[in-house]
């Protein structure tokens, strides 16, 4: 095996970022066959070329980058400086090539995403969502599951869902969201020129105990000193909301799930502020990586473009 040349010195000392970006990934990936074995004979056994092929290949790449890749030692080939630098580049090049190529053919199989929230969120939010992810993603097929966010919790946790919108909080602080993905005001859903909030003691439609709208909701109460009555109790949202658009009650929700219709009611109304909430994002430990680094991803840009800090 001859001795390879090294490039006159006037060329540059090492690779331009452009050229590295523009070398064909075949290089690349003989290159480090070669820098692996220590060989030309070794490289090609790897990259199934002739060893003349591979000799070829990294001639083409010195005169690409305009340095001296391997020098020869014995009957094998070492890594010049500048060699051992291309080495570096070519792995991370390489690395995210392969990442990129294994997350997007993962993508272009037909696959099930399993997707939990709640009915509220599935009203406000779930159309945009598909109607994006679709455009993007067209062979993956969204399974949704509609239940409380305790019991979605509980099918993450048992492998029943892969990727969940749940009540993560119920607070009092405005802002961008904490632990969250997402905060949304609650406000006291009433329907337009209705008096349902005028009367005492106030008519209320709320969740199940366990729901933390119901607990804000009551503590804002009693903390008035408001005397209610609850005349509906749902662990459905099209449940709770028929009183009110009945205008047989008032219902705290977020302002993002009100239909056209209701109005949110506040402080002005004499109702007192209930405060605000956060949706978190969870995923189940079950669920493959790549596809639900995709969804999770899609899912934070969208509420993130909603978000009003």
């Amino acid at each position: 095996m001859g001795r390879l040349r090294s490039m006159p010195r006037h060329l540059p000392s090492r690779p331009d970022s452009a050229v590295l970006l523009g070398l064909d990934s075949s290089l690349l990936r003989s290159l480090s066959a070669v820098a692996e074995t220590g060989s030309f004979v070794g490289g090609a056994r790897i990259m199934h070329r002739t060893p003349s092929a591979i000799s070829m290949q990294m001639k083409k790449l010195e005169t690409l980058i305009g340095q001296s890749i391997f020098a020869h030692q014995g009957r094998s080939v070492v890594l010049t400086p500048a060699g051992e630098a291309l080495l570096t580049y070519a792995r991370r090049v390489l690395g995210i090539a392969d990442e990129a190529m294994m997350r997007f053919n993962s993508l272009s199989q037909r696959s099930i995403v399993r997707m939990g929230m709640t009915d509220e969120y599935a009203v406000a939010f779930l159309p945009s969502l598909l109607a994006n992810f679709a455009a993007t993603h067209p062979l993956v097929e969204i399974d949704v599951t509609c239940r409380l966010s305790t019991v979605l919790s509980q099918m993450l946790d048992n492998g029943e869902l892969d990727v969940a919108l749940v009540t993560a909080d119920s607070t009092g602080r405005a802002g961008p969201p904490g632990g969250g993905i997402y905060r949304d005001r609650l406000a006291w859903a009433g329907t337009v020129h209705g008096t349902a909030h005028l009367r005492r003691p106030l008519p209320i439609a709320v969740g199940t105990p366990s729901c933390m709208w119901r607990k804000a909701a009551i503590d804002a109460l009693d903390a008035a000193g408001i005397s209610y009555r609850i005349t509906c109790t749902s662990e459905n949202y099209a449940g709770q909301l028929a009183p009110v658009l009945a205008d047989l009650a008032v219902a705290p929700l977020p302002c993002a799930v009100l239909p056209a219709g209701l109005l949110p009611l506040g402080p002005e109304d004499g109702l007192p502020s209930i405060g605000y909430f956060e949706i978190a994002l969870r995923r189940s430990h079950h669920a493959p990586d790549e596809l639900m680094s995709a969804v999770i991803d899609h899912v934070g840009a969208y509420f993130q473009a909603r978000q009003i800090t």
